[in-house]
């Protein structure tokens, strides 16, 4: 009998297409009992056995390992594993070589994040502490200068992975490390941008993220974000430029998820004057567009909460009032849009003329002109105009040429 069926050994069991780690809990000359690190008890007869079925596992992989290009067993289930034995201590990074591996804990872990983390990791090389996101923030904090060149830091996951969470915590890092640079006093301007910066993930996110089935704020757009430091390590400026948002989330959500934070935000925190000004109905039920997937609220979700950080981040960002205006005005305007609507006359005709005048007055559009362009197609053939009506199925079914109600306005912004 092999050594590493002995009670108690670590042992790699390959079952239906899997290898399950598992421990030998009993075993005699004609019986195998494993209980798999996952609960499950799995009993084999001796005859079936081989050692592609069950075989050692390497001291390497019982344990664990911080760094994953260390382990000696080198397949999917051995670097499973090993993910799966630190996130049980609440390890939740691991170290691939220049890779971290990040799993999300889905719930705080006390220390991890705060000053004195900041402050260890700003202190120590990649490797001399245990695998962090800081860790890889100071890298390339130092890199800028021991090699005088740019640095990058890709962040990739599946949705709820939580690439929104460390981009932020990356932020928080290397605002810290500016603030902090020796011998450098701190200016005014140096100070601005980096608070720009900060705030602009709440603007960022109330924009661009929502709920889906698999993530309640989940980023439905890529970003790309630049930091531009001093000679002496202060950030002085930096540029954040947005792509492939999905702008048919707009006018269209798959049942349980949700439209962009956002509209509801506006909802949930606009005070009685300002609904007044921005023509806002009571709640989220009264409009199509929030409320055609059934899916309104979420207790996960502090949409008073985000429309008051929001309104403070676009103060940091410096936006006036009269901009402020604006954008809530375009967010009412394309709610209300989704509210038009339509019966058939000899073509589509608008029969919620009400709403019609709402978005007019929001965008500071005429009525009349606007009802035209909603209901008619229009081009130009030898040098003139001809007009054709739309049917109400081309005008609720097609894009184009109605236009669709614009996308949330664009948080691409930049701070010098």
């Amino acid at each position: 009998m092999d050594t590493f069926f002995s009670e108690g050994a670590h042992v790699w069991l390959r079952h239906k297409e899997q290898l399950l780690p598992s421990t030998v809990s009993s075993c005699d000359d004609s019986s195998l009992v494993l209980t798999t690190d996952y609960g499950k008890v799995i009993y084999l007869q001796m005859a079936e056995l081989n050692r592609e079925t069950v075989f050692a596992m390497h001291p390497s992989s019982v344990h664990g390992v911080e760094d994953m290009s260390t382990l000696a067993e080198l397949h999917e289930a051995a670097i499973m594993h090993n993910l799966f034995l630190r996130y049980q201590n609440d390890n939740i990074y691991t170290n691939i070589g220049s890779i971290l591996a990040a799993v999300n804990p889905y719930k705080q872990i006390a220390g991890l994040y705060d000053g004195t983390a900041v402050d260890l990791y700003s202190k120590h090389q990649m490797g001399e502490l245990p695998p962090h996101i800081f860790a890889v923030a100071n890298e390339c904090y130092r890199c800028l200068w021991k090699r005088h060149d740019s640095q990058c830091v890709l962040i990739s996951g599946e949705s709820g992975a939580g690439k929104t969470e460390s981009t932020k915590l990356l932020l928080k890092f290397l605002s810290m490390m500016s603030k902090n640079s020796a011998g450098t006093p701190v200016s005014e301007r140096t100070t601005r941008v980096e608070q720009a910066l900060i705030q602009s993930s709440p603007i960022m996110e109330a924009f661009g993220n929502a709920k889906t089935v698999y993530n309640n704020n989940s980023s439905r757009f890529g970003k790309f974000i630049q930091l531009h430091f001093s000679q002496n390590g202060n950030i002085h400026g930096g540029c954040i430029i947005d792509y492939l948002l999905e702008k048919n989330r707009v006018v269209r959500q798959n049942p349980g998820e949700r439209n962009y934070h956002i509209f509801y935000a506006l909802l949930a925190g606009a005070d009685r004057d300002h609904r007044d000004m921005y023509l806002l109905c009571e709640g989220p039920e009264s409009y199509h567009y929030l409320s055609q997937s059934g899916c309104m609220q979420d207790s996960s979700l502090d949409d008073k909460q985000l429309f008051d950080s929001v309104m403070e981040a676009l103060k940091v960002m410096e936006f006036s009032e009269e901009e402020i205006r604006d954008v809530f005005k375009l967010l009412s305007a394309v709610l209300q849009m989704g509210n038009i609507e339509f019966m058939t006359a000899g073509g589509a005709q608008i029969t919620s003329k009400g709403v019609v005048s709402n978005v007019s007055e929001l965008l500071g559009l005429d009525s009349f002109q606007l009802s035209e362009v909603l209901t008619q197609r229009s081009m130009i053939l030898r040098g003139e105009e001809i007009c054709s009506p739309l049917t109400v199925e081309q005008v609720t079914t097609h894009p184009n040429p109605p236009p669709p109600p614009p996308p949330p306005p664009s948080s691409s912004s930049s701070a010098h």
